[in-house]
């Protein structure tokens, strides 16, 4: 198979499995769309490990933002149809808030980038997989609620859980929905089925603000080590990866909703518990074994 091709074909299929999976989990899956970036960028342009995934993880919020508004759209049809209304003052009290800790995760993690450059996208790894396996656990000690037990918003409690909660995605580099979900759902007590949509909601401001200080932030050392880059980067953000990933991603996202409102949310949550382990077990085994200069065991 030649090699564009390759990475195309690799690109398109991975687009549209985030698209279906982000749409139905609230999540970004970054954990589909960031193996295939990195694969890709280190195999057919030789971009060092360390930077790969942050250029990976600016792309992957770029499209997270862009995939989540084609999951909304379709989720506020879904809960009209059920009888019931997007979670609005919900969405507000959480989702500005995370813009606001975004903004400093990110100047946060391209300062820890700058002094340690070599490590900084192989540690990120691990942290990711760290939060994903509290996640599954989390997920799994919760009650599964009904979505008619969604009780008004506590601002400030929403407040403070959603400036950690962007903080926390954009200094790791993901969009942000596995950290949302499961914090709307097990510490902010959402029923899942309003969680995620409010998560995928909240990923158009986390991701939107973190893909342009990536690119931004990124050009900076672009303009340092402008060989260490594949072609058509902008800092941390590739526009290839983002037209061949996003482009299926924002068609696939109008399935993911219909299966998802009927889901019951005990089934909902072993899935989504079930997804977090294999994202979580697959990232620090991967990230621990580059880490000490050793090929993964982990495709």
């Amino acid at each position: 198979m030649n090699s564009s091709f390759e990475m195309l074909f690799f690109m398109v299929l991975a687009g549209s499995a985030v698209g279906l999976v982000s749409s139905f989990f609230g999540v970004g899956a970054c954990f589909i769309m960031v193996p295939v970036m990195i694969y890709s960028f280190e195999t057919f342009y030789n971009t060092p490990p360390g930077l790969s995934p942050l250029i990976a993880f600016g792309t992957n919020m770029a499209i997270a933002a862009i995939t989540s508004i084609s999951g909304v759209i379709r989720h506020r049809r879904e809960l009209r149809m059920r009888g019931y209304r997007f979670p609005t003052r919900h969405f507000v009290s959480f989702g500005i808030p995370v813009g606001i800790g975004a903004l400093a995760g990110a100047l946060t993690a391209f300062t820890v980038f700058r002094a340690f450059r070599a490590y900084t996208g192989l540690a990120l790894k691990i942290a990711f997989g760290v939060v994903c396996l509290f996640g599954a656990y989390r997920f799994m000690r919760a009650r599964p609620r009904p979505i008619t037990d969604l009780k008004p918003p506590r601002t400030g409690r929403y407040a403070a859980a959603g400036v950690l909660s962007g903080f926390a995605a954009d200094i790791i580099g993901i969009g942000g929905g596995i950290i949302y979900v499961m914090v709307l759902n097990t510490l902010l007590e959402m029923p899942i089925h309003a969680a995620v949509p409010t998560s995928l909601a909240t990923m158009v401001i986390g991701s939107g603000v973190g893909a342009i200080l990536f690119a931004y932030l990124g050009h900076l050392d672009q303009a340092i080590h402008p060989s260490d880059y594949p072609p058509l980067s902008l800092g941390w953000f590739n526009l290839l990866a983002f037209l061949m990933i996003g482009l299926p991603s924002v068609a696939m996202a109008q399935v993911g909703p219909r299966l998802a409102h009927r889901t019951s949310p005990q089934r909902y949550k072993v899935l989504l518990a079930v997804t977090y382990v294999y994202i979580g077990v697959r990232l620090i085994v991967r990230g621990m074994y580059q880490l000490a200069g050793l090929t993964p065991p982990i495709p």
